[in-house]
C-alpha cells in the first residue's frame, strides 16, 4: 500500500455510509446512506464531482448496484422497497414498495432482464424488471442475507447468510439448486473464483471457506488467517482477492497456493463495510464507519501480471524458436545421413533399382533403344518393386 500515489480524494458525508457501488462503464461511484440518501459522483485523481443526490427511501438504504450498463442504478431499503433510478437524470423509473415483509438487505443486479433482493429473515427474491413483478421466491434460509453474487456461466445466483449456509439458485427455475451444510458460523461474504471452479465465502472468525463448484454440500478447504470477521470480498483476479474485515484492513489474499500477501488499505480500526473495484480495475473504493469513500490504487497488481504474462510469453516464444533450430538441424543431419548412405549403396551396386522403378538412366537408355515398345509399356505401367528388393 503506498499511502503517498496519486488518487481521487475521499469522498465525504454527514451522515455513515452503508454501501459503495463503482459504475460498470464509467468513472462513476454511488454511495448509499444511513439516512436513505444515495449520491453518485464522477471520481478523477484531480477532483469529484456530484452528478445526483436522492432521497429514494424513508429509512436507511442499506444496498445499491449498477445496471450491467451503467445506465441505471438499483437501491434496496430497510423500509422494504427497492427501486431504479436513472443515473443522468436522478429519475426514479421503477419503484416496489412492500417488496418483501422484512426489512431487505441487499439488491443484486443479475441481468438486463431480472435483479435479485435479499432481506433480514433469509428471503431471496428474483424480480422481473421488465414487468416489474417477482418471478421466484426463495426461503431456503432463516436468518438475515449477508451477501450474493452472480456466476453468469451456470446462471447461479450463489447466497450467503447469518445462518451459517451457502445457497445456490438457477434463475430460471423456482427450486434452489444446492443449499449447503451449515457451517456453524455466520457466512458474510462470497466470490466465485478459479475461473469458476472455487466458491470463496467470508466468515465471522476470520477464516474463509472454500467450497468446489457443484460440491456445495461442504467446504474442501480452510484458509484462517483473518483475526476478525470478513465483512466484503472483492475479486481481483481468478487467484486473488481483497478482503475487507472488521479490523479496518483491505488484504489482499491469494488462493493455490493460501496466503495473505499485502495490504491494500486501512480504516483505522474501524470496521469495513464494503469494497468494490472500479470498471478500469486501477481503483479500489471501500466504506467504513467513518461518513468517509476512500480510493486505493490497486492497479499496480495488474500491471505486475502483464509483466508476468509478457515474461512468460517472451519464454515460450525462445523456447518455440530454439525448439525449431533444434528440428532444423536434426532435419539437416537425417539428409547428410542419407546422403552418405545413397553415396554408399551405389557404389556397393550401382544397378540397383531406385525409388522410381527402374536403374540408372544408361541403363534406361539401352533398355529403351533395344526393345522399344516393351520400353513404352515398362514405363507407362511399371510395376512398383518392393524396397526390399
Amino acid at each position: 500500500m503506498d499511502d503517498t500515489a496519486a488518487r481521487p480524494k475521499s469522498l465525504k458525508f454527514k451522515e455513515p455510509v452503508i454501501d459503495v457501488a463503482f459504475s460498470p462503464t464509467t468513472n462513476l461511484v454511488a454511495s448509499s446512506l444511513i439516512t436513505g440518501h444515495v449520491f453518485v459522483h464522477k471520481y478523477d485523481v484531480g477532483s469529484n464531482q456530484r452528478q445526483v443526490r436522492g432521497k429514494p427511501h424513508k429509512k436507511s438504504c442499506r444496498s445499491l448496484c449498477f445496471s450491467g450498463d451503467g445506465s441505471l442504478l438499483y437501491t434496496a431499503s430497510k423500509d422494504r422497497s427497492w427501486q431504479a433510478m436513472d443515473v443522468e437524470t436522478g429519475a426514479e423509473t421503477t419503484r416496489i414498495d412492500a417488496a418483501h415483509e422484512k426489512p431487505l438487505n441487499l439488491i443484486k443486479y443479475v441481468n438486463e432482464q431480472i435483479v435479485a433482493t435479499g432481506d433480514e429473515a433469509g428471503c431471496v427474491k428474483l424480480w422481473d424488471v421488465r414487468q416489474k413483478k417477482q418471478a421466484f421466491s426463495y426461503s431456503e434460509h432463516v436468518d438475515y442475507v449477508s451477501d450474493m453474487v452472480f456466476h453468469a456461466p451456470k446462471r447461479h445466483l450463489l447466497a450467503t447468510s447469518g445462518d451459517g449456509c451457502l445457497s445456490v439458485y438457477d434463475v430460471r427455475k423456482a427450486k434452489p439448486f444446492q443449499v449447503s451444510a451449515n457451517q456453524d458460523d455466520e457466512l458474510l461474504s462470497v466470490a466465485v473464483i478459479r475461473g469458476g471452479s472455487k466458491v470463496v465465502v467470508g466468515e465471522t472468525d476470520g477464516v474463509m471457506g472454500i467450497f468446489s463448484y457443484g460440491q456445495f454440500g461442504d467446504v474442501t478447504d480452510r484458509f484462517p488467517g483473518h483475526p476478525q470477521s470478513i465483512d466484503s470480498i472483492c475479486k481481483l483476479t481468478e487467484d486473488l482477492c481483497v478482503t475487507g474485515s472488521s479490523d479496518g484492513l483491505l488484504r489482499i489474499v491469494q488462493f493455490f497456493p493460501h496466503k495473505l500477501i499485502g495490504v491494500a488499505g486501512d480504516h483505522q480500526a474501524l470496521p469495513v463495510e464494503k469494497v468494490v473495484l472500479s470498471h478500469d480495475q486501477q481503483w479500489l473504493a471501500s466504506c467504513s464507519h467513518d461518513h468517509t469513500v476512500h480510493f486505493w490504487d490497486i492497479g499496480y497488481i495488474y500491471a505486475d501480471e502483464d509483466e508476468d504474462d509478457e515474461a512468460s510469453e517472451a519464454a515460450e516464444q525462445k523456447d518455440t524458436n530454439e525448439s525449431k533450430e533444434d528440428d532444423e538441424l536434426d532435419a539437416q543431419a537425417v539428409a547428410i545421413r542419407i546422403s552418405r548412405d545413397v553415396d554408399s549403396d551405389d557404389d556397393e551396386d550401382e544397378s540397383e533399382v531406385d525409388i522410381d522403378g527402374c536403374s540408372d538412366a544408361g541403363e534406361l537408355r539401352t533398355s529403351e533403344e533395344t526393345h522399344p515398345e516393351e520400353t513404352q509399356t515398362d514405363v507407362a505401367q511399371p510395376d512398383k518393386p518392393s524396397l526390399d528388393a
